[in-house]
């Protein structure tokens, strides 16, 4: 499971209505070799699923990742920081 927290949540939505995203959209998590500490971590608004995608619903925020991927964010969540 991935898990969103509410500071998470109300900045996806706050950019997709400055971006003018579709609700047909959700959040894709992926993460990449590369970066300092050997991993890079990457999100996306998508709204084609792919063979393989893990999905997953919280807090009203739908996200999707790839199985590989899934294995480095197994239980994690998702938050953004409050100024």
């Amino acid at each position: 499971m991935l898990f969103v927290a509410e500071s998470a949540k109300s900045k996806i939505q706050e950019i997709k209505q400055s971006e003018k995203i579709g609700e047909d959209f959700f959040v894709r998590v992926s993460v990449t070799s590369g970066g300092c500490s050997g991993l890079s971590y990457q999100m996306d608004f998508d709204n084609e699923s792919k063979p393989n995608d893990q999905i997953f619903e919280d807090n009203g925020v739908k996200v999707v990742t790839d199985l590989k991927s899934f294995l480095y964010l197994c239980n994690t969540t998702w938050s953004f920081p409050v100024a």
